[in-house]
């Protein structure tokens, strides 16, 4: 009789302590290996959003500044304007004037101050109001503009001249204004850098009228 041939399974060695260890260390470097990379993702994602966060602000930020000039149009012309040289509307709230550290009201009103007496005059000055308005990039608001009255008008030619020679000079301004995302300065519109600030307050200023 014939008995069928056993097969036996081979006897499997323990595998060498060195191995185990190999294998341990191999885990925990892929393990550290995974963390880093998340970290550097994510350090590179916050990079990115605080770069694109930049990018956002600086293509919509405004920039004012205060214009003035005795000559528009191509004639004698005494004016203030405002533009808007930034990358986005600027959202006016609230804009003061004032001629050697004293408040104007109303620019006409100060023009008109410096009558003497009684005497009736037509002075034609364009003016316009200032704030609450939303001034788009590239775009400006002429506060004021008043043209050279002719020879004939001797008495306002006088005084066209007087405001142009004094009181245009003395004339000073501050402003608080924002952007469309609710980025707010203040600044005298003279070419100084704005002062940021967390908003801007309309009921503790007074914003001069046209």
């Amino acid at each position: 009789m014939i008995e069928p041939t056993k097969l036996l399974k081979p006897q499997n060695d323990p595998a060498p302590r060195w191995f185990h260890i190999a294998v341990a260390a191999s885990m925990v470097l892929s393990t550290l290996s995974a963390v880093y990379s998340s970290m550097k993702t994510s350090a590179a994602m916050q990079a990115l959003v605080k770069e694109n966060s930049r990018l956002v602000l600086a293509s919509s930020t405004p920039l004012l500044q205060l214009m003035s000039s005795n000559y528009d149009g191509g004639k004698p012309s005494l004016s203030f304007k405002v533009t808007n040289d930034g990358n986005g509307p600027a959202r006016v709230v609230w804009f003061e004037m004032k001629s050697e550290g004293r408040l104007i009201k109303s620019l006409r009103d100060e023009v008109r101050g410096e009558v003497s007496g009684n005497e009736p005059l037509s002075l034609y000055i364009t003016t316009s109001t200032i704030a609450p308005r939303l001034i788009s990039p590239g775009n400006s608001v002429t506060l004021f503009s008043w043209d050279q009255p002719p020879a004939s008008e001797a008495a306002a030619l006088k005084l066209w001249r007087q405001f142009d020679r004094q009181g245009r000079s003395k004339i000073t301004v501050e402003a608080c204004y924002c952007s469309v995302l609710d980025a707010c300065w203040i600044s005298d519109l003279d070419g100084d850098i704005p002062k940021p600030v967390e908003r801007c307050e309309a009921s503790e200023r007074s914003s001069i009228k046209g």
